[in-house]
């Protein structure tokens, strides 16, 4: 079990991955092409759907709530 100090540290370095994994994707995005950045992020949007569907069905997770938070996205 990590001390206080630890954490600490942990938490500042995990803050500073996702603040440089940001600005990474910023540069992506800047430097790209709409339609290139858009259909990969389509894909790893479809296949996180396609793995939480495959969820369900196996029963590792509660369908109803799956669909809820689905229906919630589309209406947003």
């Amino acid at each position: 079990m990590l001390n206080s100090n630890e954490f600490e540290e942990s938490q500042r370095k995990n803050a500073a991955q996702r603040r440089a994994m940001i600005k990474k994707w910023a540069e992506y995005v800047r430097t790209h092409d709409d339609a290139e950045w858009s259909r990969q992020q389509n894909t790893l949007i479809n296949s996180q759907l396609q793995s939480a569907n495959e969820m369900a069905a196996d029963g590792e997770t509660d369908p109803v709530r799956f669909a809820e938070a689905r229906d919630e996205l589309k209406n947003s």
